[in-house]
């Protein structure tokens, strides 16, 4: 049987070529459908997570906060590991360094959020490099909310 399977004619090989580059195409689009239907409902994030961050700390004269970095080397690690630390921590928010996701892509996005969704604390991302690429600074937009000048002014106001 396997001998035959290499003796196709050429117009049989086309075929079977053709088949499976369909099937491709099939399976990518039916990806991006479920990207789309399967995408959380967030946005704005950050005005959210400020908010409960002044909330935490009104009143207080002092406050502990964790800072990480890099999560997209490792968002199983982050998860597993990282998260269960800091919510037995006696920690008031947490802030990421930058590189939270892998790619700037819908997938890193949604991802990213699945996890920080296991945070008992308000948390704040950072924009660095990874979020940039594949035009994600739209999504990181519309997800968390402005970034630069607005963010730092807002964890200024917090800290300092």
């Amino acid at each position: 049987m396997p001998q035959r399977f290499f003796r196709l004619s050429r117009q049989r090989w086309l075929r079977l070529f053709f088949a499976l580059n369909l099937t491709l195409v099939a399976g990518l689009i039916a990806h991006q459908v479920w990207l789309y239907v399967a995408e959380p409902e967030f946005e704005s994030l950050h005005t959210v997570e400020v908010a409960d961050i002044r909330e935490r700390l009104e009143g207080r004269d002092a406050y502990r906060f964790a800072v990480v970095g890099n999560i997209n080397n490792s968002v199983n690690v982050f998860q597993d590991e990282i998260i269960p630390l800091l919510n037995q921590g006696d920690i008031d928010f947490m802030v990421s360094a930058g590189n939270a996701v892998s790619g700037g892509q819908q997938e890193s996005y949604q991802a990213i959020y699945h996890s920080l969704e296991l945070l008992n604390m308000p948390y704040l991302l950072t924009y660095g490099e990874k979020e940039d690429s594949d035009f994600g600074s739209y999504l990181f937009y519309d997800y968390f909310g402005r970034t630069f000048t607005r963010l730092w002014r807002a964890i200024a106001t917090l800290s300092f």
